[in-house]
């Protein structure tokens, strides 16, 4: 038996009734970016603050700072089973940029959810008496490890290229309303932005982007199915 992409979602033979796994994969391909948003505009501290700000800062809201942390945990284990989905619909329309785009994404968060997460680390560590100070040194020292750094270049690009690629053959296959798609396209250049000049809104509002572009590759996930059909 093989499998091979139907061009057209009228041609599929998924279209009759959606399945159960196509409605929770669209509801998670739109709710995981959401809660990523929401995980930034909770974290206690600016993005690009110093380690003695951050440091600072999370000691002073632990609490937010477990929440962030909780939100962002569950935003990618929701995500990526929604990712999965909308690869598939994407790779049916192009299958190119729709392989590239899920691969480079996909790869992309699980490179930046390996490396150690300080968030977390201060949270233990200030509630075992570490001092502020010998976290700072801790939080410096990791940060001029190549295992760190090499992880989070290849994600700022990765999720950058990934997402573009993606939007863009949603667009092309007329998947997603155009507007939507460029929504999509246009996302994480400017989450990258907003992270580097530390304005946490921006950053929340490119989640929020995305998750709309998702969020209509979604929707067309549930009423044609991926675009995949089946043949003997």
């Amino acid at each position: 038996m093989t499998t091979t992409p139907a061009r057209t979602p009228t041609a599929t033979a998924e279209n009759a009734t959606p399945g159960t796994a196509r409605l929770l994969a669209a509801i998670a391909a739109g709710l995981g970016p959401l809660m990523f948003a929401a995980a930034g505009l909770v974290a206690p501290y600016d993005t690009d603050a110093s380690s003695k700000e951050i440091a600072r800062d999370i000691a002073a809201h632990q609490g937010a700072m477990e929440l962030s942390a909780w939100l962002w945990t569950v935003g990618t284990v929701l995500f990526l089973p929604g990712l999965v989905g909308v690869a598939l619909l994407a790779v049916s329309r192009s299958a190119r940029l729709g392989l590239w785009g899920a691969v480079l994404f996909g790869t992309g968060l699980t490179a930046i959810n390996a490396t150690p997460n300080l968030d977390i680390v201060a949270l233990g560590a200030f509630g075992n008496g570490v001092s502020q100070d010998s976290l700072v040194r801790v939080a410096d020292g990791v940060d001029e490890l190549a295992v760190v750094n090499g992880p989070i270049l290849y994600f700022v690009a990765a999720h950058v290229v990934g997402a573009i690629l993606l939007g863009v053959a949603l667009l092309k296959g007329r998947v997603v309303p155009a507007w939507a798609a460029w929504l999509l396209i246009l996302s994480m250049p400017l989450n990258v932005a907003g992270f580097v000049i530390g304005i946490g809104l921006l950053t929340a509002l490119s989640f929020v982007m995305a998750a709309v572009g998702f969020g209509f590759a979604g929707l067309a996930l549930v009423r044609h199915g991926t675009g995949w059909t089946r043949t003997a």
